[in-house]
């Protein structure tokens, strides 16, 4: 088990880790004398210092939960069934309070709130919020398209700008149709202008912040491929990196290559330290990667918080 625990929220991150231990316990993943994440992977994995970590525990402990073992690490107490029950009960109590005074802070009353959830949890696949993404390169708006459908569940149109500024047939159906568009803020402006006429909202997308950082840094240590569905973007992907400072014999050591070209992508794969293979593309190139390259995977190229908020916006505000 790993706690996930996160700074800023109203909860404590002592509650959230009894609760998810609590939790953990009451479903069967853990039982007693099952040995828990050290004081130290704790840390890393929430990024929080070692001390407020074992505070976890100790308290964690004096609250008769975890059993700490000099120099083995921190175990899962014998806990009465009886105990865990109550305590477990209190636990979801502590959270519906919670989650009701938040919503109380946001002006959302309790009937209301649970109006809100019930839409969360009932809303159905058959009918999905059609977004129309566009972008200047084929490579993100069909990674960018292939997140939002698999991680929101939406539906999801991808156009090019050029399309968006002379739409054929097709790209009209497809803009007449969408719900909402979106764009990052590199086009934000053009695209909001382009799209006046149709009456949608135009939502901006923003991108993980790992992502061109990891590039980079593997960068520093030895050559990189990035193995992408369409390599047309490389160019203003290379002179964006250098537009942000980094180092031009660092941008140097990183390549692209499309997909479809095996040929290409095997002898360019046996020249890199660091191996990049965009989701999208066809899984067999995995196959084309040699076992001693590092593969660089990032969890994801949008930002979780602005895919959280489109599925908030398509949730929670009425389509128009």
């Amino acid at each position: 088990m790993l706690f996930v625990l996160e700074k800023g929220r109203k909860d404590s991150l002592l509650d959230q880790a009894r609760s998810q231990l609590l939790t953990a316990l009451h479903t069967g993943r853990l039982g007693a004398g099952d040995r828990l994440p050290s004081v130290r992977q704790v840390a890393q994995r929430n990024q929080i210092n070692l001390k407020t970590a074992f505070s976890i525990y100790q308290r964690l402990g004096a609250e008769g939960y975890v059993t700490l073992r000099v120099g083995s690490g921190a175990y899962v107490s014998d806990i009465d069934q009886s105990d865990l029950e109550e305590a477990y009960c209190h636990s979801m109590l502590t959270m519906v309070k919670s989650n009701l005074a938040e919503a109380e802070r946001l002006r959302v009353g309790p009937r209301q709130y649970l109006k809100l959830v019930q839409r969360l949890v009932n809303r159905s696949p058959a009918d999905p919020a059609r977004v129309a993404v566009v972008e200047c390169n084929e490579e993100q708006i069909n990674l960018f398209a292939h997140e939002i459908s698999s991680r929101v569940g939406l539906a999801v149109s991808p156009l090019l700008l050029s399309r968006l500024e002379a739409p054929d047939q097709r790209a009209a159906r497809e803009l007449a149709r969408a719900d909402y568009f979106a764009t990052t803020h590199f086009h934000f402006r053009e695209v909001k202008a382009l799209t006046a006429g149709y009456g949608k909202r135009l939502v901006q997308l923003r991108l993980n912040p790992a992502f061109v950082p990891a590039i980079v840094e593997a960068a520093r240590r030895g050559q990189v491929l990035m193995v992408v569905s369409n390599a047309d973007y490389f160019p203003a992907f290379r002179q964006s990196l250098l537009r942000i400072g980094t180092p031009r014999p660092v941008v140097e050591r990183i390549s692209a290559v499309d997909h479809t070209n095996r040929a290409r992508v095997r002898a360019a794969a046996e020249r890199a330290r660091t191996v990049y293979v965009s989701p999208i593309c066809h899984p067999k190139v995995l196959e084309l990667i040699p076992a001693g390259a590092e593969r660089l995977k990032v969890e994801g190229t949008l930002s979780d918080e602005s895919l959280e908020r489109l599925e908030a916006l398509v949730l929670f505000s009425p389509r128009e």
